[in-house]
């Protein structure tokens, strides 16, 4: 299957601290970013739009799935995007995983893998990170390790914490505050390691990480969608004073257990995870037209307050038998229960001082308790027919069910209150022959479906014409793909073409300011994937990878949905992305020395659908150069480094800011202009 891997040196040396500085590195990934903390992964073009609650992409931290498999807990947005400090490596695989890794693939998964404690020998690390951007702020970053063998060979511990400030760029022009959307990062992860013997290991360990801003809940700056032209500069938005608050808190627990008993290995991961996010969101332009009107107000500024609370169990039990025999096979069970709290608050104050102004009561939103639960049952057959031809073959049951209560009150929402019950029974599937025409050269084909399930709406009020429940969605992907060595293994060669036929498109759509979920009808991604890899001399790298993607409505968007007509593109989808990249490792005497850079290329895209019927907006192509070098002093590291180098402008996501979904100001988010840095690091 097509699988890329990012690995510990090659983010160390690169500073990467979110998905933006990695994702175009992987063929097929593409991120819609509206800042700090809120990502949309998207891999292979499976994407609605930056405003879909629910992720096509599932993300995993070792064998424990985190992140919300429904809509209720801005599942596509919210990803954890962990600070890759001590992670091993980062796997992505793409397209639907058939029979793994939960319901919420469709598009693929995200693997963080950690690195666990070393029971024999004790070691620690510690490092500092300055950096600078371009008209902004200055950021300033500190992590440390250490690994414990408290028991030698049996028992080890593992400690990492970091601490970061990202720096601002954007300024508030209407309260002069500048660099509003600087963050603050901070985290840990502890690990335990036990291994009794050499057939059984448990291994616990616990991750919590904070980020923090004032003003990243107004995303960006204020653009012409038009012009494409900012409407104060291109580092400058307007926004209500008091706004722009963004916090959220990820914690996960998890208990993974192996034991191998021969004739198969018993694998039990069990895990607890927590979100706590909140948020206070600049809406004037949304409603204040209409609300300053009705309430004489001059200057009247409106928020929206959304605390979101997030508890989520998980308990997996896999057993799997050896991989040197001729049947192949691998059973397991699955459960996950979420219980999710959200609110949506509207405020009213003045929007230049901030000052509170005493409405009536405008639009209160209690959406909760929220439980989704989900079993599943798996399998997959692996016959190894002879030494060069395998053919696998998976199933996947799940039965998830959904209840869901809300509370609304106000003058925007009206007043009611209902609960609403769901449930589906959906089957996947995975079938994936492949053969080795030699021991270098490897092709397959793979099929595999997907899906996400469905549920109640949020926040709906009544009269609009929003359905009470929306489907779930599925899809399945046809891919074939060769994988060769070449130049004595210095070479490698990973290509593949897919089709993914994708029905019942979960589509959000907006009617009087309220976003709400439907179903669409069918559409469709196919494309070609090409990833190289080359060690031309001793010390030197290189890779590079191309991506084509043509994902498309294949039927009309049904009425009262987005406006999309068959044949349009999907959003953000770029028909081209690619990527090259160099990494040198030379001697300096007794020191090292190694450098290297990435270049990468994110092709043009359309933007949302809009909500009535007119032409798209595209977002432009845009490129990114990002270049770094160090020595390797005894125990130290130094390290210098710039991303974005050429300072270019390249726009990742925009959303109206008015009631029209073609009107001007649109809000943009920006990739982060050129930052340069310094860090060191001493290994003991």
């Amino acid at each position: 299957m097509p699988v890329s891997v990012l690995s510990e040196t090659q983010l160390d040396r690169q500073n990467a601290t979110s998905f933006a500085d990695y994702a175009t590195q992987v063929p097929g990934l593409n991120t819609i970013s509206s800042g700090q903390g809120w990502t949309q992964l998207v891999l292979r073009g499976i994407t609605s739009g930056s405003h879909q609650p629910n992720a096509t992409v599932g993300t995993y931290i070792d064998d424990t799935p985190y992140g919300s498999s429904s809509i209720y807990a801005a599942g596509s947005m919210l990803t954890p995007d962990i600070d890759p400090s001590d992670i091993q490596r980062i796997e992505v695989l793409r397209g639907p995983q058939g029979t793994l890794y939960g319901s919420n693939t469709l598009g693929g998964l995200i693997k963080f893998v950690t690195t666990p404690p070393d029971t024999t020998q004790a070691s620690g690390r510690i490092g500092v990170d300055a950096n600078s951007v371009a008209g902004g702020g200055n950021g300033f970053g500190t992590h440390a390790m250490v690994n414990i063998p408290l028991v030698a060979n049996t028992l080890g511990l593992r400690v990492n914490a970091y601490e970061r400030t990202d720096p601002g760029y954007i300024d508030n022009v209407n309260t002069g505050k500048t660099d509003v959307n600087e963050a603050k990062v901070r985290g840990a992860r502890t690990q335990l390691l036990w291994t009794p013997s050499d057939k059984v290991s448990v291994r616990f360990s616990a991750l919590a990480q904070n980020l923090s801003s004032d003003g990243l809940a107004n995303g960006g700056i204020d653009l012409d969608p038009t012009t494409l032209q900012p409407v104060y500069g291109w580092d400058k938005q307007s926004r209500a004073a008091s706004t722009g608050m963004f916090k959220v808190k990820y914690r996960l627990y998890d208990l993974s257990v192996s034991a191998d008993m021969g004739w198969a290995t018993l694998i039990s991961t069990t895990s607890y995870g927590t979100l706590r996010f909140n948020e206070n969101q600049d809406i004037t332009n949304l409603f204040g037209p209409i609300l300053n009107s009705i309430f004489d107000l001059p200057n009247g500024g409106y928020a929206e307050i959304q605390p979101i609370s997030l508890n989520k169990v998980t308990q997996e039990l896999r057993l799997q038998s050896p991989a040197d025999q001729t049947w192949e096979w691998r059973t397991g069970l699955f459960f996950t229960r979420e219980h999710t709290v959200d609110g949506q608050n509207i405020t009213s104050f003045d929007a230049r001082t901030g000052d509170p102004i005493a409405l009536p009561t405008l639009g209160n939103v209690s959406v909760g308790p929220a439980i989704f639960k989900e079993w599943a049952g798996y399998g997959d057959l692996t016959w190894h027919a002879t030494s060069r031809f395998s053919i696998l073959v998976g199933v996947r049951y799940s039965s998830d069910q959904t209840t869901y209560s809300q509370t609304t009150t106000g003058l925007l929402t009206g007043d009611s209150h209902f609960t609403t019950r769901s449930g589906d029974h959906p089957v996947t599937y995975l079938f994936n022959p492949s053969y080795k025409f030699s021991d270098d050269i490897m092709g397959y084909v793979r099929i595999a479906s997907g899906f996400r399930p469905g549920g109640a709406n949020v926040g709906v009020p009544p009269g609009l014409g929003a359905p009470l429940t929306f489907d779930p969605d599925k899809l399945t992907n046809y891919e074939v793909g060769l994988k060769v060595l070449m130049l004595d293994k210095h070479m490698s060669v990973d290509l593949n073409a897919f089709y993914i036929d994708w029905s019942k498109v979960q589509l959000t759509s907006t009617a009087g300011g309220f976003s709400f979920l439907g179903n669409g009808g069918k559409a469709t991604s196919e494309g070609v994937e090409v990833s190289w890899r080359y060690n031309p001399v001793r010390g030197l790298t290189l890779w590079s990878n191309a991506t084509y993607t043509d994902a498309k409505l294949a039927q009309d968007n049904p009425p009262g949905s987005v406006f999309g007509l068959k044949g349009n593109p999907l959003p953000y989808v770029p028909k081209w992305n690619a990527n090259l990249g160099a990494d040198y490792n030379f001697p300096m005497g007794t020191w090292s020395g190694f450098l290297g850079g990435n270049f990468s290329y994110v092709g043009r895209r359309a933007a949302e659908f809009n909500t009535v019927p007119s032409p798209r907006y595209y977002l432009p192509s845009y490129n990114n150069i990002d270049l770094y070098a160090g020595a390797n002093v005894g125990n130290w590291t130094f390290k210098v480094y710039a991303k974005n180098l050429a300072n270019k402008r390249g726009i990742t996501s925009v959303w109206p800011e008015t009631q029209s979904s073609i009107a001007s100001p649109f809000n943009a988010t920006l990739q982060t202009p050129r930052t340069v840095g310094v860090s060191a690091s001493v290994d003991f």
